[in-house]
Order: C-alpha cells, then sequence, then structure tokens
C-alpha cells in the first residue's frame, strides 16, 4: 500500500515559511529586525498586528466562543485525512482559515478533531506551516501540529514562532510536543522580543532550572512592550532575592534587579506589582546597598523608579555626576536617556535640548523635553514641512521612515495648534492621526484671526481625504467655516 501523502502546493504567493527561512538565513536564528514584519500578506506594518490583538485579547479581554469555527475547521480537516489526498480540498482549508480569528478557535479544534487520524492531522498541520501564504491559515496549521505532532516538529515550531505574529501559537505547541518543555520554550523566548517574548515567559512561571532562572532576572524580563509584563514572573520564578543575597553580584545581575524592580514599582502598570511581591521590601534595600556605591545611568534611572529610598541614593554627588556627564555625552541615545532623571532631579535640560534637536529634529523623545512655549516655534523652524504635506493617506505611522510626521502628531496635537504652517501641513499629512489634529485645531480657533488660506485649504482636504469617517468630519469643519462671520455691537449705555 502507497504511503498517505499530500500533494505540493501550487500556489506562487510567498509563504510565510520562505519568509522565516530567509530572515534565518539574512539574521540568524533571531530576534530578526522588526519581528519579523511587514508579513508575507502585507504591504506595510499594520497599526495593530496579529501578535498585539492576541496580546490585548489573551491578557486584557475576553477570547470569543470559537466552537462553531472549530467545528467548520475539523469537518475540512477530516474532509482531507478521509480521502485521497487532493490539493484542492487544501486549498480550501487554506482560504476558510484565511478570514478566522485563531485565537477562540485554537482549544475547541482539539475537541472536535479527537479520534482523528493524528499522523494525518500532522500532516495537514505542518503543510498549512510549510505552505500557507497568510497569517491565520499558518497560525491554524501551527495549532493543529500542536495537538497532535511530537519531537519532530521542534525546529519548524521554533523557526515559524521566531515571527512575532506566530510565537504564541509555535510555544503552545512546543510546549505540548517536546519532552524538555522548558527548554524548549525557553529557546523560543530569546528568539522574540515583544509579544511574543511575554507569550513564551509567562509559560516558563514556575521553572527550577537553573539556566533558565538565572536568565529570567537578567534578561529574560525584558521586552519592547512593557517589562512590567514579566517582572513579578522573573523576580519569583528566578528567585532574585537569593541571587542578590550573593557577594559577588556581578553588573549584568545589579542591572537586570534594577529593571524589575524598577518595573514592579510600577503601580498602575497591566501586571503583578511590588505590593504583589512578599521580598519586595527586603530586595529594595539589598539593592540599594549592592549599587550604592556603583552608579551608573541605567541604574540611575532604576533606583529614582523606587521612591524615597531611590532618590536618598540618587541625590549623591557620584550619582549626580553620572547623570551631569551623560547630558553633556554625543551620544544621543547616552543624552536622551539622561533626560528623564535629570528632571527629576531638578537639573535644567532646555537648552541642551534644544541644541540636539537642531542636528535630531526627527527623534520624537527630545520634543517631549523641549520648552512648551517654544514648541510650535521650533518645529516650524526644524521640521521639513514641505515633505510633511504628502497628501492624505491611510497610514497610522508604524516605522522609523515616520519619524518626523510623529513629531508633527506631538507638537500640533500639543501645542500647535495655533500655528497655521503647523496645522496646514498636517491638514495634508499621510497620517490619519495628523488630519485628525488639523481638524481639531481649526474647530477650535478664532474665527476672527483665521487665516485667509485655511477654507481653501480645508476644501482641498475635502476632496482628497480617503478616509470616509474623517471625510464626513472635514466636510463639517468646511460648512462650519464657511459662514459669514456676524458681528454684533453690544449698546452701550
Amino acid at each position: 500500500m502507497s504511503r498517505w501523502r499530500l500533494p505540493v502546493a501550487a500556489d506562487n504567493r510567498p509563504t510565510f515559511f520562505a519568509h522565516a527561512l530567509a530572515l534565518a538565513a539574512a539574521h540568524g536564528p533571531g530576534p530578526w529586525p522588526g519581528g519579523g514584519y511587514p508579513l508575507p500578506d502585507e504591504q506595510s506594518v499594520p497599526f495593530m498586528s496579529g501578535a498585539v490583538r492576541d496580546g490585548i485579547n489573551t491578557h486584557h479581554s475576553r477570547v470569543e466562543d470559537g466552537r462553531a469555527v472549530a467545528a467548520e475547521i475539523a469537518d475540512a480537516v477530516r474532509t482531507i485525512i478521509e480521502s485521497p489526498p487532493d490539493l484542492q480540498a487544501l486549498q480550501r482549508l487554506h482560504d476558510l482559515a484565511v478570514d478566522i480569528d485563531v485565537l477562540p478557535v485554537a482549544d475547541p479544534l482539539g475537541k472536535q478533531l479527537l479520534g482523528a487520524h493524528r499522523a494525518r492531522v500532522r500532516d495537514v498541520g505542518r503543510w498549512l506551516a510549510e505552505y500557507g501564504t497568510r497569517r491565520d491559515a499558518v497560525a491554524t496549521g501551527i495549532v493543529l501540529i500542536g495537538l497532535t505532532g511530537d519531537e519532530r516538529d521542534r525546529e519548524l515550531l521554533l523557526l515559524m514562532g521566531s515571527l512575532e505574529d506566530l510565537t504564541l501559537y509555535s510555544v503552545v505547541a512546543l510546549e505540548r510536543t517536546q519532552s524538555d518543555r522548558d527548554m524548549a520554550i525557553f529557546e523560543m523566548a530569546r528568539r522574540v522580543r515583544a509579544w511574543g517574548r511575554i507569550q513564551a515567559v509567562e509559560r516558563l512561571e514556575g521553572t527550577t532550572d537553573p539556566e533558565i532562572k538565572a536568565w529570567l532576572v537578567r534578561e529574560g524580563f525584558r521586552n519592547d512592550v512593557m517589562d512590567e509584563y514579566l517582572a513579578y514572573i522573573a523576580a519569583t520564578t528566578g528567585d532574585l532575592a537569593d541571587a542578590l543575597m550573593t557577594s559577588d553580584a556581578d553588573d549584568e545581575l545589579l542591572d537586570g534587579a534594577g529593571g524589575i524592580l524598577a518595573a514592579l514599582s510600577d503601580v498602575s502598570g497591566p501586571a503583578r506589582t511590588i505590593d504583589d511581591y512578599p521580598d519586595g521590601a527586603a530586595v529594595i534595600d539589598r539593592y540599594l546597598t549592592l549599587v550604592r556605591d556603583r552608579p551608573t545611568l541605567a541604574r540611575v534611572v532604576a533606583v529614582l523608579k523606587l521612591g524615597d529610598k531611590g532618590r536618598d541614593v540618587a541625590t549623591g554627588l557620584d550619582w549626580l555626576s553620572v547623570v551631569q556627564s551623560a547630558l553633556h555625552s554625543p551620544d544621543p541615545d547616552t543624552f536622551t536617556t539622561a533626560l528623564w532623571p535629570a528632571e527629576q532631579l531638578g537639573m535644567k535640560v532646555r537648552d541642551k535640548v534644544n541644541q540636539w534637536l537642531r542636528s535630531n529634529p526627527s527623534k520624537l523623545y527630545l520634543w517631549w523635553y523641549a520648552d512648551a512655549g517654544e514648541l510650535a516655534e521650533l518645529a516650524e523652524q526644524l521640521l521639513p514641512l514641505a515633505d510633511l504635506a504628502t497628501g492624505p493617506q491611510v497610514e497610522y505611522g508604524v516605522g522609523a521612515e515616520f519619524a518626523a510626521d510623529r513629531v508633527l502628531d506631538l507638537v500640533v496635537g500639543r501645542e500647535g495648534g495655533r500655528n497655521w504652517p503647523l496645522v496646514r501641513t498636517a491638514l495634508a499629512n499621510r497620517l490619519t492621526r495628523n488630519r485628525y489634529n488639523a481638524v481639531k485645531a481649526l474647530t477650535d480657533w478664532p474665527r476672527d484671526s483665521l487665516p485667509a488660506d485655511a477654507v481653501p485649504a480645508v476644501r482641498a482636504a475635502v476632496e482628497a481625504e480617503p478616509v470616509d469617517e474623517l471625510k464626513a468630519a472635514l466636510a463639517d469643519l468646511l460648512r462650519e467655516l464657511s459662514r459669514p462671520v456676524v458681528v454684533t455691537w453690544a449698546r452701550r449705555r
């Protein structure tokens, strides 16, 4: 009897598998630049990626009931595995999975496929993972591998999970299929930096592996979303209290401890805080003792977030000197890192910020520390306004190429609402948010001082606007601005 074997896909569109292989060849196992974005089915980085949606849904929302969709997917899988291999049936499954939300489907899908031929379900999962050209179809394949796979799938799951959009599904699949569960997840966690890191590290909570515990307190809690999500796990699972009791605490441990304690001290954050950490007060005292004579800029930032005890340390002469030195550094990252602690310690930074802005006008963080009264004037002088009036697009500003556009957003939103060159530029900017800012600024603009070319500019914006809701807001604004100004004279007594 010939072996049951699935056919090769005929679709010539780029696959996620090929995309991941190319990134691995260029950058190693990960983390990859931008988390692997844009994905093969995207023209640009989306405002909210699948990884972000899944992260929000798993941490802050209620996952919808996916049983009905899971039943459809299961029926399509059964059609494939109970018949001679058929490429059209595989493509139908792929196309069915394209438009679903995989997260609520993942758990009920396992129940729907109970009793199905495990090896064939695994083959279908690998087929979707290797030939899939759309995110949710590939994620569905990874879910199927997690339900029926084994040790042989490790490298495929690690490769696909290195794309942040697929990490959650790959981590769960590794958890279910690998005998060395913690080490497999550990390897996955080191390959990603954003929501993928969060999803992976959360599944390492309670591990007893010494290598993983040491990594958690030094590096593992750090991520590109918010360290607060993982700080508590790092402190408890990583045994931070015991680690700091050693007399030879290394710099990497001290910097990790500072980051963990600073994140835990944000009691308004999205996760467990210092109030939930039984050893919190003792660990803070021990940490401050260890770093008191070892100031660095990163430690200044950390200790200032630890309340009055930390401030007492940070106001020591050696610590103040570290911040002053950083404010004179020629390195832009060092300078910008020094701004928050300098402000907390009462140091004057405005003149230095203005100097840096003249050579780094697209560095958004600097604008937060510029003098509010000079913000609009500086932006008018330093931003390439002609280049920013590109015409409206449906853009959210994700990516380094939108740095100057995001500065325009900040300035017009904060202090530029009465600066016509800035508002006019925002009205014709490619970011949807900037055009909304322009509408708000013109709505609030006193009619007796409205610029002469404001109405023609708004009329042109109405005609060009691609976003229906914003187009309607612009049309309302145009009608309001086009009404005659009625002047009334108060009767003198």
